[in-house]
């Protein structure tokens, strides 16, 4: 039945989904032993991990809901509520103390321009690090007036275009100078994109950054700078725009201009003004007093 199941995910689920779906399965069938499946043991194996992060939790209890669906049409009377988080305001000068620390590396220092190109590529595009990791040579289309960068099988197994500014185009060009077009950009593993990043923000003075942080920098800026939410939306990927407007809720510019108007003097209305409706103010009071006019008294 599990051996069904997984089949089934095969075709429905990205490979990382269908990975972490499957793993947490196989968990439960050992969980199990000989006994059979059943919602009561669902829950009570799912009180194992009661000590983990929320979206843990939550996706936990949204794998094993949905086998259950599968398997008998039964749903887990759990519900889970994520609180929506709003994502890491990054300053630029951050990044730049960022780059300005892996400039400085005493050790490995012929990697020192693929790691200031790693971090520049993905505050200027808001690439993930699956993405980056993944990023072939043969993706990047330079030439022209339009230089963009093509994701392969990014989150939710879709590809996107994100197009390219003059300065990270030329930085590019210059680095895959020669290198076949299946070879990969980096030449780093997810996983290691995230460990080296830690690394040098910690070295750096800036330990509150990390590989997302790079990302929300380029929806925070975007929108800073006026940038319509539908092109913010397209390259970064996002399948919602309510996930992209979550960017605007960071920097308050909304709200901010909101609070202005209500520091703005109220304006006082003209005599000028009030002459001009004195005929409608004259024909409203006789309809109610049937006698007095505004202003005879």
């Amino acid at each position: 039945m599990f051996a069904d199941y997984y089949n089934l995910i095969t075709n429905t689920h990205v490979p990382k989904s269908r990975y972490e779906a499957q793993r947490l399965l196989d968990k439960f069938r050992a969980y199990l032993g000989q006994f059979p499946q059943t919602t009561e043991l669902a829950i009570q194996f799912l009180t194992q991990f009661k000590d983990r992060k929320l979206n843990t939790k939550a996706r936990y209890n949204y794998v094993l809901s949905a086998f259950f669906s599968w398997y008998s049409g039964e749903k887990l009377p759990i519900k889970i509520r994520v609180p929506k988080i709003l994502p890491q305001y990054v300053p630029g000068k951050d990044i730049d103390r960022l780059i300005d620390g892996i400039k400085g590396k005493k050790s490995h220092k012929k990697s020192i321009g693929r790691d200031v190109l790693l971090i520049e590529t993905a505050r200027m595009t808001g690439l993930r690090r699956g993405e980056l990791s993944n990023l072939k040579v043969g993706g990047l289309h330079l030439e022209g007036d339009d230089p963009v960068v093509i994701v392969r099988q990014g989150k939710g197994a879709k590809d996107r275009a994100v197009p390219l500014n003059s300065y990270i185009r030329d930085q590019l060009t210059a680095f895959t100078k020669d290198k076949p077009h299946e070879e990969s950009v980096f030449g780093l593993a997810a996983k290691t994109i995230s460990l080296k990043i830690g690394k040098w923000a910690h070295k750096s003075g800036v330990p509150h950054l990390h590989t997302h942080s790079l990302r929300h920098y380029v929806g925070t800026t975007s929108f800073e700078r006026h940038a319509n939410p539908r092109a913010v939306q397209a390259i970064l990927g996002h399948e919602s725009l309510d996930v992209t407007m979550r960017y605007v809720s960071v920097i308050g510019q909304d709200t901010k201009d909101t609070m202005e108007l209500l520091n703005m003097k109220p304006k006082g209305v003209s005599p000028e003004f009030i002459k001009t409706l004195q005929p409608a103010i004259n024909a409203f009071m006789i309809g109610n007093t049937g006698s007095r006019l505004l202003g005879s008294s």
